[in-house]
């Protein structure tokens, strides 16, 4: 006699349709986080609720959560609540490690040859600044940059406002291929306008010394030279009296993407350019 319709009646199975090994099924209901019906002659059934727990308690351990977490979320009054409360937490612990894991990588690539000859200092004078928070991975942070910035100088010649400087995107956390990260885009100001919307902050950018790399377009157009600097910058190991004191930015110059700012790469064009650090004395 078959089962009814959405009802299993073996571990194996119960396996199969949640995609989880034998193994791990037995320890769920070992723990108690799955219950088996009683079908008569010793044999278990599992139903349709059984079958979604299952599945649910395998996306829940692929985050690593341990199995007393993952009851405690399935089994809450609200488990999408409880989940967000829990991956709050998480989602900053881990932004923490993989910010710790940059800095051992920067700490790192710093014992390699310089990737530049020079770097240069100036004293940044305070700024009104437009600005936009975005997220994306890595291979969406050039589209994110350009729409952003996009929608600033819509916000500026609405306003009729002028830039006073070069737009810059800063970034406080590094995005990966597999990890989605924040950057900020900036557009300094010569006058005060109302943000045009959500997500749009009006904000003043303190004074302050920055070290800085111009770069070429064919230099900025090269992904590994580009990281290398953004990591030289970020250890402070090009100077011993510096140390970085705020994140790493990209400031973009009225020649680049217009292909005026080519050549070898060896940083004799036209730079279009800069990748900056705010830094202190030590």
């Amino acid at each position: 006699m078959s089962a009814p319709e959405g009802i299993v009646t073996s571990v194996a199975a119960l396996a199969r349709s949640a995609s989880l090994t034998e193994k791990a099924v037995r320890i769920y209901l070992q723990r108690g986080l799955l219950e088996a019906r009683d079908a008569g002659g010793g044999r278990r059934s599992f139903g349709p609720d059984q079958i979604v727990r299952a599945r649910l308690i395998g996306l829940l351990r692929t985050i690593d959560l341990p199995l007393s977490t993952v009851r405690d979320v399935l089994d809450a009054d609200d488990p999408v609540v409880a989940f967000d409360a829990l991956w709050s937490t998480r989602r900053q612990e881990l932004r923490t490690r993989l910010a710790t894991a940059e800095q051992v990588r920067a700490a790192l690539t710093a014992a390699r040859r310089p990737p530049v000859d020079e770097i240069r200092l100036r004293e940044v004078p305070e700024q009104l600044t437009l600005s936009q928070e975005v997220t994306a991975d890595l291979a969406g942070v050039g589209d994110a940059i350009r729409g952003s910035t996009a929608r600033l100088f819509e916000a500026l010649g609405g306003a009729g406002v002028e830039l006073a400087a070069a737009p810059y995107v800063e970034y406080p956390e590094r995005a990966t291929e597999g990890f989605t990260a924040r950057l900020v885009v900036h557009a300094p100001v010569v006058g005060v306008l109302r943000p045009p919307g959500p997500g749009f902050r009006l904000s003043v950018a303190a004074a302050h010394l920055q070290a800085y790399v111009p770069l070429s377009q064919d230099q900025a157009d090269d992904r590994e030279l580009l990281v290398a600097v953004h990591d030289h910058l970020s250890t402070g190991a090009f100077a011993v009296d510096l140390m970085p004191v705020g994140a790493n930015r990209e400031v973009y110059l009225p020649g680049f993407g217009t292909g005026t700012g080519g050549g070898t790469g060896t940083g004799t064009a036209e730079p279009v350019m800069e990748v900056a650090v705010p830094v202190d004395r030590r």
